[in-house]
């Protein structure tokens, strides 16, 4: 006799928190995956907390106590997709070995809400705007992946830390610029002219 089936438990709908440059470049993978975007503040406070190899060593936004919520998005999934294929896209796009990094911060409605949490590794000290300013200046040797261009990606999207505004001015001010347009391009001319050629990774 086969055990009697119970009412089935519908899967909820997924809604990645993104609160960094994700907003503006969710990747392939995650990207095929959206069908709405709802403006929404981080339930956590975010910080300019890491240096991430993956933008040249330059400052990017992770969950941190010293910062504050910011103004993201949910990037809120196809109903048919699973849990673990989120997981998977999400953790693929942030470029982590694991799954480990990918935690559920709340629900929203009908979406369970997930974000990625990589661990900062900036001390007090370096998170002074000169001291970003100056990683951000150095990471555009890397190439177009920099510190500079993750900066503008968030500024243009609209998310603000209480370090950011300082931050944008101390980046001005190193470059000699007006816009951050204007100083990535300087400062990419700088590393050239240390270089005696183009940065790795830009021409």
């Amino acid at each position: 006799m086969s055990p009697s089936r119970g009412p089935v438990v519908p899967q909820r709908q997924v809604a990645v928190m993104a609160y960094g440059s994700l907003i503006g470049d969710p990747g392939p993978a995650l990207r095929a995956l959206i069908v709405e975007r709802v403006p929404r503040r981080t339930p956590f406070p975010v910080e300019l907390g890491r240096a991430s190899r993956r933008w040249g060593g330059g400052p990017v936004l992770v969950p941190h106590p010293a910062g504050a919520p910011v103004d993201g998005q949910l990037l809120v999934l196809n109903p048919r997709v699973a849990l673990g294929q989120a997981v998977e896209a999400l953790r693929e796009r942030e470029g982590m070995p694991s799954a480990d990094g990918v935690v559920e911060v709340g629900q929203v409605g009908r979406c369970l809400v997930l974000a990625a949490s990589l661990p900062r590794n900036l001390p007090a000290p370096d998170l002074r705007p000169a001291a970003l300013a100056r990683r951000a200046a150095a990471s555009v040797e890397a190439g177009p992946r920099n510190g500079v261009a993750y900066l503008r990606a968030v500024v243009g999207a609209g998310v603000c830390t209480p370090r950011t505004g300082a931050y944008v001015r101390a980046v001005l001010g190193l470059a000699g610029a007006d816009t951050l347009e204007d100083a990535e391009r300087r400062l990419v001319a700088l590393a050239e002219a240390r270089n005696g050629g183009c940065p790795d990774g830009v021409g």
